[in-house]
């Protein structure tokens, strides 16, 4: 599909068939996840996959009873982890850098990935996480598969629900999955394009 097309036709489902998305669609929908783009390549997220009706229920209570939690084929768990800065020099000499960028690389980043206190680091990674969720919904889309991201949920609950060391990850978005039980309308009720673009000179 076109990507415009898809953005203009997508739109949030809420509603769903009681019916199981296939271990291929849901690998698809995870790997263009896996390959968002993320600042300094850091990729500070993690993405837990629950279909089971037991866990859907009890996660739909801590997402204040919204409905389609509970009955959507599958839930993705988006996690943000604040650890980046275990990883990140290890991980920049993964790529196939010279070791004089390596350590460019390092002189100019480093000192600002430590500088962070811990609520900075979570900060930082959640913006991460809204770019691989926006793939999460977009691929679902694309498989004429219904998504919905969940903001609405207890924040401390959730964090206890999946046993969290809270100093490495906690719960970013909820994002449900499944076949919309209606027919898909992407109305939108969006600014204006000249009211939110501008072409500066």
């Amino acid at each position: 599909m076109d990507y415009l097309q898809l953005m203009q036709n997508r739109s949030s489902i809420r509603s769903y068939l009681d019916k199981e998305i296939s271990k291929k669609d849901l690998s698809y929908i995870l790997e263009c996840a896996r390959l968002s783009p993320s600042s300094l390549g850091l990729e500070p997220w993690r993405f837990l996959i629950f279909q089971n009706k037991k866990h859907k229920k009890e996660i739909s209570q801590i997402a204040n009873n919204q409905a389609h939690v509970q009955n959507c084929a599958a839930i993705v768990v988006v996690l943000a982890r604040a650890d980046f800065k275990e990883y990140f020099e290890e991980k920049m000499k993964k790529k196939k850098l010279s070791q004089e960028k390596i350590d460019m690389y390092l002189n100019i980043y480093k000192p600002f990935i430590d500088g962070m206190n811990l609520e900075q680091s979570f900060a930082y990674a959640r913006e991460q996480c809204h770019i691989a969720s926006t793939n999460i919904i977009n691929a679902t889309f694309n498989l004429n598969l219904g998504a919905c991201v969940i903001g609405g949920f207890d924040q401390d609950k959730i964090n206890q629900y999946l046993k969290l060391d809270i100093n490495k990850q906690r719960v970013s978005l909820l994002i449900t999955l499944g076949y919309p039980s209606t027919e898909i309308k992407g109305e939108k009720f969006r600014f204006d394009f000249n009211e939110v673009v501008e072409f500066k000179d």
